[in-house]
């Protein structure tokens, strides 16, 4: 490398528009603007970092101070542009906003914009992070960017636009940002390592883009932290382990163990992981990425694009499992730092898909039944065990007759048997919403209050069915949205509950001991605060 390294954000910062990546919006306006000569006097742009904020301001600068005129298209050779390129230019004042926040300092600046530009068309002041300059500042700059001489151009930047005063947005044409896509990232990154002649590899310049989360400067920045690292190269093993990260085959393995509900495995694998000094937050992080892979993967059924790991992840897995699995990596991550340790933090987290799996649950549940079947059994004696087989048996054969035999005519029928069958989450609730409408040949009709529709999925639908085929079989379920007018079980105990509220805030108000505390004091019950107790 030469004596004068020169990082490469600088030397590959665009010198003109057409070499800019990205903000398309933003360089046709300025274009169409410059070419046809019609240029406000204010300009500000807003992002986030390394988005291109400067250097569109740079590029403007030349556009309408290059010698050859004002154009779109700056020639970059004349004195003009060379100077500004340096960073050498009399008539393109750059400032930071953040170590001239004082009014003295902006007065100075105001004073000497009367003056014309030394040898150019127009003095361009450039204020970078502008909403760092105090209240007495933008006070100051306000009358002088409403109506500037007409050599002035001012160009602000700033990475918070939401404190700047709105007296100073409406005196500018405003220009949003963008965070630059990965793929836009990516090729440029390419196109770098092409032109450095460098060797690199196609997933670690995808990695250090993904990492750059929009924007360019950090990826730069990170590109050459990496060739430093891989001493002029860039391999995806060699990133990985700069980073701290583990490779995709592991996460792959970790989230195969998961999607099998392997805990044991789960909790060994995460220990090889700690005891190797993986990055563990990167893990989630990687295997939350990963959910997402698998999730648009099984949408778009594109398997060109894809890994054929990854595609026989996204088989073996449904998109309900998916969902809740990735909204599990992703509060994980926010707690991560609340956790005694990372290890614990990524261990509970997996653990946490384990066990809230619906699968998982069901099996839990049976064996804590069959335990307590066998506890009490334990405990009977055979005269007992004799007279519980005979009643079992008793219990089979009367549902046996009377299977296939629902007698539901009203609603009043119907609650009776919302109350007496299972229901379990949602369908609870769906049933409790739905008015009785009629049975004939097995075929239970229902309607669902409006209000609840947003319950009436397939699953939903499918669990009640199978809630009502347990004790009477082969009935068939119809369930349509519409008004219930008040007739629905839920809407009864709402009605209830309200009345009984009154009741007892009625009770409460007119007790003797009450209003003369109120006169005492002088004071007023909070209505609010009155609730029934549990204990009387």
């Amino acid at each position: 490398m030469s004596q004068h390294y020169e990082v490469l954000a600088r030397k590959y910062r665009p010198h003109t528009f057409k070499e800019l990546v990205g903000q398309t919006h933003t360089v046709r306006t300025l274009v169409n603007a410059l070419d046809n000569n019609s240029l406000h006097h204010g300009f500000l742009f807003t992002g986030t970092r390394g988005v291109g904020k400067t250097t569109i301001a740079r590029i403007f600068a030349k556009s309408v101070n290059c010698e050859s005129g004002v154009s779109s298209n700056p020639c970059g050779k004349c004195e003009t542009c060379l100077e500004i390129d340096k960073g050498q230019s009399l008539d393109l004042i750059e400032l930071d906003a953040a170590s001239h926040t004082g009014v003295d300092n902006m007065r100075e600046i105001l004073e000497n914009a009367q003056y014309t530009p030394t040898k150019n068309l127009y003095k361009i002041y450039l204020i970078d992070e502008v909403h760092m300059l105090s209240k007495s500042s933008f006070n100051a700059l306000l009358k002088t960017l409403e109506e500037p001489p007409k050599h002035i151009k001012f160009l602000l930047a700033t990475t918070d636009p939401k404190k700047l005063p709105i007296t100073i947005l409406s005196r500018c044409l405003q220009f949003n940002l963008n965070k630059l896509s990965h793929d836009e990232i990516f090729n440029h990154l390419k196109y770098i390592m092409g032109e450095e002649s460098l060797e690199f590899e196609d997933s670690a310049l995808s990695k250090i883009a993904e990492f750059g989360n929009g924007s360019m400067r950090d990826s730069l920045s990170l590109l050459d932290q990496s060739i430093s690292y891989g001493n002029g190269s860039v391999k995806e093993s060699e990133l990985k382990a700069m980073l701290g990260l583990i490779s995709q085959n592991e996460i792959e393995q970790l989230a195969t163990l998961v999607i099998n509900r392997n805990a044991e495995e789960v909790l060994s694998f995460t220990r090889e992981l700690a005891h190797k000094g993986e990055n563990l937050t990167n893990t989630l992080k990687d295997l939350t990425s990963l959910f997402h892979k698998i999730a648009t993967t099984q949408i778009t059924k594109d398997t060109n694009q894809i890994s054929s790991e990854i595609n026989d992840l996204s088989k073996i897995i449904s998109a309900q499992d998916l969902q809740l699995y990735y909204q599990i990596a992703i509060n994980g991550q926010k707690d991560m730092h609340l956790s005694p340790s990372e290890q614990i933090g990524l261990e509970m987290t997996l653990l946490r898909m384990i066990a809230f799996h619906p699968d998982h649950q069901v099996i839990e549940k049976k064996n804590l039944k069959l335990s307590e079947n066998a506890n009490v059994n334990n405990k009977l004696t055979l005269k007992e065990t004799v007279q519980n087989t005979s009643s079992i048996k008793a219990k089979v054969e009367s549902i046996k007759k009377t299977e296939n035999q629902l007698e539901v005519k009203t609603q009043n029928d119907w609650e009776k048997i919302i109350k007496e069958l299972n229901f379990d989450g949602a369908a609870k609730m769906l049933v409790k919403n739905t008015v009785f409408n009629s049975f004939n040949n097995q075929n239970l009709s229902l309607t669902l209050s409006d209000d609840f529709v947003n319950l009436l999925t397939p699953n939903t639908q499918s669990s009640i069915k199978n809630t009502l085929n347990k004790i009477y079989p082969g009935i068939t379920l119809f369930i349509e949205p519409g008004q219930t007018n008040g007739s629905s079980l839920s809407q009864k105990e709402s009605v209830k509950k309200e009345q009984k509220r009154k009741q007892t805030e009625s009770q409460f108000l007119n007790d003797n001991g009450l209003k003369e505390l109120q006169e005492v004091f002088n004071s007023q019950v909070d209505i609010k605060s009155i609730k029934e107790s549990d204990n009387v």
